[in-house]
């Protein structure tokens, strides 16, 4: 995994649509900086690079190649923020009897998605600022990815081992410890280049499907159906098989490189 770096190839200026006073024209890959233009699969609507924040910003309210990345991280936050707030209500309501640990767990999960989703849609918005915000917010998507990572092992094995304390311990260290290392991976800046970009695909890749770990340890422990009803396994597996899917279209390139091909 690789966020891009390098030098400008144009200035790229501020340039108007003939009788759009709001939005910039759009760009083409060889009108932006190297570190912008990084895809070589995604070759036209590039946002023109600006300094101004208020710019970037602005750029939500008009269609590029980024839109798709920036709301599609930017719906789940805010939904993640109110399932947040809902879900304090429900257990003031719902359950007042609920343990802290019973509702810490939950929020946690929502907390970090909130962070994560949010600080993805940061980062494509503000993708055409400059190569130092490219940088800065590239790594801080990544760390929060890994704290997202964290926050679902977090609740998975609180529930899957609800009373099992040391099991709850022994697999949390686990994942703190890859997290950890994860983390460790995708901001150093020594592993910052291509050549290390599949040490940092494996790192989060492995994080994820660790989780098959406290999964199969569960499933040899429990009765199926009670661990299903419990913690919804069948639920990790499909989310393991997503995790597998996302990570196969970031390595890959899909689907732009197919329409890239066909040009």
């Amino acid at each position: 995994m690789e966020r891009a770096s390098g030098t400008d190839r144009s200035d790229s200026p501020l340039l108007k649509v003939p009788g759009s006073p709001s939005f910039p024209r759009l760009l083409n890959r060889d009108e932006v900086p190297s570190w912008y233009g990084h895809n070589p699969y995604i070759r036209t609507s590039y946002r023109p690079v600006t300094p101004s924040i208020s710019r970037c910003l602005s750029s939500l309210l008009y269609l590029h190649n980024e839109t798709v990345n920036v709301y599609s991280h930017l719906i789940p936050a805010i939904i993640a923020l109110l399932g947040n707030g809902l879900l304090y209500v429900y257990f003031s309501t719902s359950l007042p009897d609920a343990t802290w640990a019973d509702q810490l767990v939950f929020h946690i999960y929502l907390t970090t998605s909130v962070i994560c989703f949010g600080i993805s849609s940061a980062y494509h918005t503000f993708l055409c600022h400059s190569a130092c915000y490219n940088d800065l917010w590239g790594r801080l998507d990544y760390v929060t990815i890994v704290f997202q990572i964290l926050g679902s092992f977090i609740s998975g094995i609180y529930i899957g081992f609800y009373c099992e304390p040391q099991l709850q311990k022994l697999y949390w260290s686990m994942i703190g410890s890859l997290g950890f290392l994860t983390g460790f991976v995708v901001v150093h800046p020594k592993l910052q280049s291509q050549k290390w970009s599949l040490l940092r695909l494996s790192t989060f890749l492995a994080t994820g499907l660790s989780a098959f770990a406290p999964i199969i340890h569960a499933a040899s422990i429990f009765p199926y159906e009670q661990l299903d009803q419990q913690a919804g396994l069948r639920y990790y597996y499909l989310e393991g098989l997503v995790i597998v899917i996302g990570v196969s279209f970031y390595a890959t390139h899909f689907p732009e490189v197919a329409k890239t091909r066909k040009l």
